[in-house]
């Protein structure tokens, strides 16, 4: 599955790069969060920020931490901190084993539902906030297939963790 997303990256990559001056599509990585109960939300995120997507692997749960970290889970050699983002939306946490390495020095991974699809879309496909809107963890919305997907900001969401992190 790793090797398909780097591939799709480097084609949407290589296709920007030949398309000067017009408008640079992106690729989104899209993907459920929650439990059937709460509704399956989805949920986008830039394919680039994304290093490896695990299926099964086993979280080992840490002490006195936020109930969003479900622990960490070791990815060759490597202490992964686990997101819940349902618990930190005030949801039941998820129960799957499917996680989204993030692609950055964080080493955190979001627990996730399922993949759903890639999906080309530009920064000014993206409906941002208004003030009133605004959100921690969401940059706006994409309309993808008919579908309001949130854009999520990673960047927050590992800062909020580091943060509570380090002052447990």
């Amino acid at each position: 599955m790793s090797d398909d997303l780097l591939a799709i990256i480097k084609k949407s990559k290589a296709e920007n790069t030949e398309k000067k001056g017009a408008d640079k599509k992106d690729i989104w990585l899209i993907f459920t969060m929650g439990n059937k109960a709460d509704g399956n939300n989805s949920y986008a995120i830039p394919a680039d920020c994304v290093k490896e997507i695990l299926r099964d692997a086993t979280v080992f749960p840490l002490p006195f931490v936020p109930a969003y970290v479900n622990g960490v889970l070791n990815r060759y050699g490597d202490p992964y901190v686990v997101i819940d983002t349902s618990v930190l939306e005030g949801k039941d946490a998820q129960h799957s084993f499917l996680f989204i390495v993030l692609n950055d020095e964080s080493h955190t991974c979001l627990r996730i539902t399922d993949v759903k699809d890639f999906f080309s879309a530009s920064e000014k496909d993206i409906v941002h906030f208004t003030e009133a809107e605004m959100s921690d963890y969401y940059e706006g919305t994409l309309k993808i297939n008919g579908e309001e997907v949130f854009v999520l900001k990673v960047q927050a969401i590992i800062e909020k963790v580091g943060k509570e992190i380090a002052a447990a």
